[in-house]
């Protein structure tokens, strides 16, 4: 049984190191200085990601306590990396809800992140999504939404 387990748990790691390491680039071990590491970056993807987001739509209006569903899809002809979905409030820049992701290897990926606002005054969002591929290549949407007390 634990010979399977770690068979298992070689060919896993074997197919992400494959997924991350498409291409020539470097590794990046977060010293800047480029080597060791998890991470590679191909410098020959010079396609950037699709971001779509499917709900909310733009200007929805919200009531204080209802649930803010966040629906999408991020798309990539190489392969994704990491992004980021946050809902900020306009008036002072408070993120109020930050869901980071890592995603190596997917070419496609459907979200989903709830927010439940409580205001007491109508307040205006800013939801923005943003995904990098491993060519550092960034987009990133936003959708305006306001929410009532």
């Amino acid at each position: 049984m634990q010979k399977k387990i770690l068979f298992v748990l070689s060919v896993l790691t074997v197919i992400i190191y494959t997924a991350c390491t498409r291409g020539e680039g470097f590794i990046d071990d977060g010293s800047g200085g480029g080597n060791g590491g998890p991470h590679v970056y191909n410098y020959q993807d010079t396609v950037y990601p699709v971001v779509e987001i499917y709900t909310p739509v733009t200007n929805q209006s919200f009531s204080s306590g209802s649930n803010i569903s966040i629906t999408g899809k991020i798309t990539d002809d190489l392969g994704l990396y990491r992004g980021t979905i946050k809902v900020v409030n306009d008036a002072n820049g408070e993120v109020l809800k930050q869901q980071q992701y890592e995603i190596h290897g997917f070419l496609s990926y459907n979200y989903t992140v709830n927010y439940t606002p409580q205001v007491s005054a109508i307040s205006n969002y800013t939801i923005s999504v943003s995904f990098e591929d491993h060519g550092l290549n960034s987009t990133t949407q936003t959708v305006k939404v306001k929410v009532n007390p």
